[in-house]
């Protein structure tokens, strides 16, 4: 990626006398007014007519400019920006820097997958494994989830600005509770893709969100009942040394 120091003055002075925190949520909303999916010219219309009302719109604009330039080859100037300027590291949240994305992808065998197949991270941040993988091969699918909302919304900006297609869900992975989704798509015109998203709020729409399972309906995949294995580390209920006999 190149220089970032751009970015984060223009970010300082959007930032100014605000909460950093409320202040980088705004950017991203701001940024994803236009792209989202109107039924009606009137909804285009008061999406135009908040981006042009928006007291900073200048540097808004200068800092959309400066996020897109920075972009360019998969790169993710506003994760970098999140790092640096709002987590800090808080809870955890240093994504996985971009050469260990690109390992990852070429070890999961990316390159392999044939186009409209999927590739999922169900700890998504800011997107970067599905824009390695994307480096590999843009034509496929990317999903991803997170349980952070400011994630979901970095990583559907990140899809957009690269015009990937898939889905994107506020969910708790681990025990499957949806919260929001978005739908990321393209539509040709004039002989460009450009990318939009459709949000939703109906778990049933997810690609990603698991069903319950009708307890009526399910089927045991073993037709006979089976004796579970036990470790040869175990001793009389106690989990044994790995590295001693």
């Amino acid at each position: 990626m190149n220089d970032t120091k751009k970015l984060y003055s223009l970010f300082g002075q959007f930032a100014y006398t605000q909460n950093y925190a409320l202040a980088f949520t705004e950017m991203l909303d701001f940024f994803l007014l236009p792209f989202q999916w109107h039924d009606t010219a009137e909804g285009s219309q008061h999406v135009i007519h908040r981006l042009q009302s928006h007291p900073k719109k200048e540097i808004l604009v200068e800092l959309y400019t400066e996020i897109g330039a920075l972009s360019e080859e998969f790169g993710d100037p506003i994760g970098a920006l999140y790092e640096a300027e709002i987590s800090k590291g808080k809870n955890g949240q240093f994504f996985t820097p971009d050469p260990i994305c690109d390992f990852m992808a070429m070890m999961a065998g990316i390159e392999s997958l044939q186009n409209d197949k999927t590739v999922y991270d169900p700890a998504c941040g800011s997107g970067r494994m599905l824009l390695a993988a994307a480096k590999i091969n843009r034509r496929l699918k990317f999903y991803g989830a997170d349980i952070d909302e400011v994630c979901c919304k970095m990583t559907v900006v990140n899809m957009l600005l690269n015009s990937l297609t898939g889905e994107v869900c506020h969910i708790d992975t681990l025990r499957n509770t949806f919260f929001k989704g978005y739908k990321l798509l393209t539509v040709l015109k004039n002989g460009y893709y450009h990318p939009f998203y459709k949000e939703f709020t109906d778990p049933n729409e997810s690609v990603i969100w698991l069903r319950p399972t009708d307890p009526k309906t399910a089927k045991s995949a073993f037709d006979v009942p089976f004796e579970p294995t036990k470790s040869p580390l175990m001793h009389q209920g106690v989990q044994g040394n790995l590295f001693h006999n």
